[in-house]
């Protein structure tokens, strides 16, 4: 069941939302697209972190923690000039979503990918991660993102492993909570 905040309201407010949205860039790869959230791409949002697949960020979610995780991870960009992206696949719009993100206990911030069920398993997250990186790295100039992840998640952590990030110690023992963290750095 959808309230009232997640349905699409048409007028100005509408108008100037898309405007705001077509600020953030859009990253294009050979089989994806990631662009701007918009409203319509909360029910996949909520799809993921409603569900068994959040357990590894702190879910399940309820649908209203998912709409608070949803808005703060898209007012990043307006707050630091990154944050959520939505990912389209050709044949899957809201295949998932690529995240360049900075929760509030973070010590920096982090790439997140989480794609929906129907976009697992080819290699979706690989190529969207890739993009993201190279957004970071080449558009926004910095040298290091790190990926935070439960140790018990071997997908994602194969995932990290694909894309060169290596585990950082000190990063790890700094956090002191048990959490592993995987350093991106910028290929030579």
């Amino acid at each position: 069941m959808t309230v009232a905040v997640e349905q699409h309201r048409p007028g100005r407010a509408s108008r100037q939302a898309s405007k705001i949205g077509g600020r953030i860039p859009t990253l294009d790869t050979r089989r994806l697209q990631l662009r701007a959230p918009r409203i319509y791409d909360f029910g996949a949002y909520a799809d993921i972190f409603c569900s068994d697949r959040a357990q590894f960020m702190g879910g399940p979610f309820t649908r209203e923690e998912a709409w608070a995780s949803f808005t703060g991870a898209i007012a990043l960009w307006m707050l630091h000039g990154h944050g959520l992206w939505t990912i389209d696949a050709q044949t899957t719009p809201s295949a998932g979503f690529a995240l360049l993100g900075f929760d509030y206990a973070d010590p920096e911030p982090e790439l997140g990918i989480f794609l929906t069920e129907e976009a697992e398993g080819h290699g979706y997250a690989e190529e969207a991660g890739r993009a993201v990186l190279d957004h970071a790295f080449n558009a926004l100039g910095w040298d290091t993102v790190v990926s935070y992840v439960d140790g018990s998640n071997v997908r994602v952590i194969a995932l990290l492993t694909r894309l060169n990030a290596t585990r950082d110690a000190a990063a790890e023992t700094a956090l002191g909570d048990g959490t592993q963290v995987y350093r991106h750095r910028q290929e030579a």
